[in-house]
């Protein structure tokens, strides 16, 4: 343990609210910014969390809150926004100022949560963020760490129609107070367990390095904590298997007590297109689409696996069994 003081913004959110708790029960001086007086981590935890007020779209707040701090690690995202005007270009706009903030506050290094690259990352506004986001870090005066993990998959498993399998957290992401995303959830929740049916974006065959929310915060606790002295850290992340959806299908099923689970598959395509036919009413659910057109048209591997788990001393990642074992509420 060192005497460094960590500053977690998105603190309130599903990756944050994980990393700021590691860093407590650790016993590590952390603070968590919060955008209202009075918010808190919900989630059960040990040691101390010390709070401050703070909007990435008000500068004077940010300027407030990072003085002082050795370590500022940045999981915000405006995916699913929880306040009328937030939306994911505000939330990385202002992730790009931050960095400036912390570099002329003397912050040593600046964590922050990414995504893999795409070739289309201009079509997907997260992605595209978080590479304007990369972009400024290339030229910060900081340490940096990067960590681009694909997607949780207790995000993706819950919207995918088995909301009984949402994350234990009061944090998560399904959770959140965004009004499509509640209405999509009460159309899709319920697949699995009333029809036997999952989305399947990309199809059967399609895959990624399933990843939970648990081990990415790990890792950038790992990163927060990390003494070497490289001036550039990326890690391209995973998790512990590389699935498809049939596979990930026959373990919901198994867990279930079903024989089989039946797929529908989601091709990028079809996401695409409803990413422009709802824009025009609402970008939070175009944006939506477009992280779903995203996850139906990429396959990440996880190809540097062993090298990261040892330079980094991970623990043992949750595979989707764990992950269920732990979450899936009957």
């Amino acid at each position: 343990m060192d005497n460094k003081k960590y500053l977690v913004i998105g603190a309130t959110g599903h990756v944050g609210s994980k990393t700021t708790i590691l860093l407590a029960n650790r016993g590590y001086d952390v603070t968590a910014m919060v955008r209202n007086e009075g918010a808190v981590i919900k989630d059960s935890y040990t040691g101390t969390i010390k709070y401050v007020v703070g909007d990435l779209s008000n500068e004077q707040s940010i300027i407030n809150a990072v003085q002082g701090m050795n370590v500022v690690i940045n999981t915000a995202n405006g995916l699913l926004p929880q306040k009328k005007g937030d939306s994911v270009t505000g939330v990385n706009d202002g992730a790009v100022r931050l960095i400036t903030l912390c570099e002329n506050a003397g912050v040593e290094r600046f964590v922050q949560s990414s995504t893999p690259t795409f070739k289309y990352d201009k079509n997907v506004p997260e992605l595209w963020g978080k590479r304007l986001i990369e972009k400024r870090l290339q030229t910060s005066s900081m340490q940096s760490v990067i960590i681009r993990n694909p997607a949780f998959m207790d995000v993706f498993i819950v919207m995918s129609g088995f909301q009984q399998a949402e994350d234990y957290s009061l944090h998560a992401t399904t959770k959140r107070n965004c009004g499509f995303a509640q209405w999509y959830m009460k159309q899709v929740g319920n697949f699995v367990i009333k029809r036997g049916w999952m989305l399947a974006p990309g199809g059967a065959k399609h895959g990624t390095p399933t990843i939970s929310t648990r081990d990415v915060a790990e890792m950038l606790f790992a990163g927060a904590i990390y003494e070497g002295n490289e001036k550039r850290i990326l890690i391209e992340a995973g998790g512990p298997e590389w699935l498809t959806w049939k596979q990930i299908a026959a373990i919901v099923a198994e867990k279930v007590g079903r024989n089989k689970i039946r797929l529908i598959p989601i091709p990028a395509w079809m996401a695409n297109l409803n990413k422009a036919m709802v824009k025009p009413f609402s970008k939070s659910a175009a944006n939506i689409f477009a992280m779903m057109g995203f996850v139906a048209a990429f396959q990440p591997h996880w190809e540097n696996k062993t090298d990261v788990i040892k330079k980094f001393s991970l623990p043992k990642q949750l595979t989707l069994f764990d992950y269920l074992d732990i979450n899936y509420k009957k």
